[in-house]
C-alpha cells in the first residue's frame, strides 16, 4: 500500500460524518484497480476502524461500494460508477473551470483539453479550440485514450507509482507497442512530469503539454494543450506550463 493518509478534514458540526464518507469514496476510487482491506481503509482516512466499518456498511447497502466475493477488498460500487458515468455527459458552460479554458484558449490561440481518469484510460470530457485549429488532431470529446497516450493523460499516469504504472503497461502491452510506446518511454516520460510539475510531448506535427488540477478537480483530473509543433517548440511548452500552473492553482 503506497498511498499517505490523506489530510485531516476541519471537525465542523454537522458535516464531518459526510466529509468521512467522500473520503471513503475517495480513496476506494484512488485504489479501485486493487481494492482496499477495510484496516487499510480506515487507516488511510485517519479514521477509526468501527467507524470505517459502519460507513462502509452503509455505502454498501446504497450500491456505491462493493467487497469482493472471495475476499475482503471494497471496491467502487455499480452505483458510484453509474454516477460518475451520468456526470460525463454534460460539462457546464458556465462553470468556473470552463470560463478558465476559454481564457487559455483565447491566450494562447490554442486548443485546450480537459482529461479525466477513468481507470486505464484518460477521457476527453471537454474541449476549447483556440483560433489554430489542427485539422490532424483527433481528440475530441467524448473520445478515450490509455493514459501515458497524450499529454494530459501522461500527467495523469505519472500520480501512480511505479508499481502501478508497470501492472498498467503489462495489461495494455499489445496496444502501447502497437503505437510505439515501450515500458521505458512510458517511465521517461513520467519521471520528466514529476520533475517539472507537467507532462511535454511532441511528435508528428503535434505538440503540448498536460498539467493535473489541484483538488477538488485532481487529482484524476488534467487540463492539456495541444497545437502544432512549429508554434509549440519547447521553449514555449515549458512556458505554457507556468501559465497552467498558476491560471489553474
Amino acid at each position: 500500500m503506497s498511498a499517505s493518509p490523506l489530510p485531516a478534514l476541519p471537525a465542523r458540526p454537522g458535516v464531518q460524518s459526510l466529509a468521512r464518507v467522500f473520503t471513503l469514496l475517495e480513496l476506494l476510487a484512488a485504489h479501485n484497480g486493487t481494492g482496499l482491506a477495510l484496516p487499510d481503509l480506515a487507516a488511510l482516512a485517519g479514521i477509526d476502524r468501527t467507524t470505517a466499518h459502519r460507513m462502509v456498511r452503509f455505502l454498501e447497502s446504497a450500491g456505491q461500494v462493493e467487497r469482493e466475493a472471495a475476499g475482503k477488498r471494497y471496491h467502487l460500487g455499480p452505483a458510484a460508477m453509474a454516477l460518475g458515468l451520468r456526470a460525463l455527459n454534460r460539462t457546464a458552460a458556465d462553470s468556473a473551470l470552463v470560463v478558465k479554458m476559454k481564457a487559455l484558449a483565447r491566450l494562447t490561440g490554442d486548443t485546450v483539453f480537459l482529461i479525466a481518469r477513468l481507470g486505464d484510460h484518460g477521457h476527453c470530457l471537454h474541449t476549447e479550440e483556440g483560433s489554430h485549429r489542427i485539422k490532424s488532431f483527433h481528440m475530441l470529446t467524448g473520445s478515450s485514450r490509455l493514459l501515458g497516450q497524450g499529454t494530459g493523460s501522461m500527467a495523469l499516469l505519472a500520480g501512480l507509482d511505479n508499481s502501478e504504472i508497470a501492472a498498467h503497461f503489462a495489461r495494455h502491452r499489445g496496444e502501447y507497442e502497437a503505437g510505439g510506446l515501450s515500458l521505458l518511454k512510458l517511465q521517461r516520460g513520467v519521471e520528466r512530469c514529476r520533475r517539472l510539475g507537467y507532462a511535454l510531448a511532441g511528435a508528428e506535427g503535434v505538440a503540448g503539454i498536460g498539467y493535473v488540477l489541484p483538488p477538488p478537480m485532481g487529482p484524476d483530473a488534467a487540463i492539456s494543450i495541444v497545437s502544432a509543433t512549429t508554434r509549440m517548440p519547447a521553449s514555449r511548452r515549458h512556458e505554457m506550463g507556468g501559465v497552467i500552473a498558476a491560471m489553474f492553482a
